[in-house]
């Protein structure tokens, strides 16, 4: 494999070899060869890169319109409704042949020298982290949020064993301004269930914290054992004393009358133009769970703000995630 001195010589020669063809003209860009069967390619040291040539005209016409043609929209844009989620063309299921059975870390991410990814590739070979914590993927999705969305304030509901904790938590210290996660959970036993043969009777906050620290984000994250909806009220002061809330993830209460309890909660602290995730949205995907789908349906019905909303798909097995703004 190359190195990056390499890498950097062979982009200044691709570059030279461009000026090149930009100062000799022509319609044919040199670099670019037929490939047998297979099209044209270009050429790098590399291996060959497929590349469509421009076709010059849109199929039909001679030439580009120096300006396309509006669409025909249907009823001038009041007769369009949203489909159903089964009549969608494209809503994945399981990306694997068969239901997985645990979480494959990805390679890409085991990094021995980072200790909160070397926790993380721990705790997804726990037995216990299966199917209920953020997939590797969805995790990596949430990082990038919070990585991109800066929050300084975020709350969590539906702590489990730490795994969106510290992806939130890695992702706050990555930002580098002093941003904290207040975690919230009854921290009480963990039951067996579909897809997972092993239970945690006691010792869940202990256990959880034991992990915050082994990921190096003791000053990231904040435990709140309780009833998550009641604890989030009586850190209301405190909250608004620092600023309010700019993002909320909520994955406790899968229940209607729960996940609105933690909405309701979070909702009156959380900042105009803030954010809030929910997981397992799609209930024919994660177990028949309703209380994140019906409050996404309803947000702007039985909400207090104003949110404009849209719905992610996850992988390897597309539970969903709702990720909604407030505008209002």
């Amino acid at each position: 494999m190359k190195g990056l001195a390499d890498i950097k010589q062979a982009v200044r020669r691709v570059v030279d070899v461009v000026a090149r063809a930009s100062d000799a003209g022509g319609d044919q860009d040199p670099w670019i060869t037929p490939r047998d069967g297979g099209g044209p390619v270009v050429e790098t040291e590399h291996g060959p890169v497929r590349v469509v040539p421009a076709r010059g005209a849109i199929p039909g016409t001679k030439q580009y319109p120096h300006i396309p043609p509006d669409p025909e929209v249907p009823g001038g844009g009041s007769g369009k409704r949203a489909l159903e989620r089964a009549n969608l063309e494209f809503f994945p299921g399981i990306h694997t042949p068969a239901h997985p059975t645990r979480w494959e870390f990805p390679t890409s991410l085991d990094n021995p020298h980072c200790r909160w990814l070397q926790t993380l590739r721990e705790m997804y070979a726990m037995p216990i982290a299966f199917p209920a914590s953020l997939s590797p993927e969805a995790g990596l999705l949430v990082y990038a949020l919070v990585r991109n969305i800066r929050p300084r304030t975020v709350i969590e509901t539906g702590t489990f064993i730490g795994m969106s904790t510290i992806w939130i938590g890695a992702a706050l210290a990555e930002n580098g301004d002093g941003g904290v996660v207040h975690t919230f959970d009854d921290f009480g036993p963990i039951a067996r269930g579909p897809w997972r043969e092993v239970e945690m009777r006691s010792g869940r906050m202990k256990f959880v914290a034991g992990l915050i620290g082994a990921a190096g984000l003791n000053e990231r994250v904040v435990i709140h054992p309780g009833n998550s909806s009641f604890e989030i009220r009586a850190a209301h002061e405190e909250f608004r004393a620092g600023g309010g809330v700019q993002l909320a993830f909520l994955d406790a209460d899968h229940g209607i009358t729960g996940c609105w309890q933690d909405f309701w909660a979070a909702e009156v602290v959380l900042n105009t133009g803030g954010f809030v995730l929910f997981h397992d949205t799609f209930p024919e995907r994660c177990g028949g769970h309703m209380g994140g789908r019906t409050v996404l349906d309803e947000m702007n019905r039985k909400a207090v703000g104003v949110y404009e909303k849209v719905d992610m798909y996850l992988a390897p097995m597309n539970y969903g995630l709702g990720i909604i703004r407030r505008v209002g």
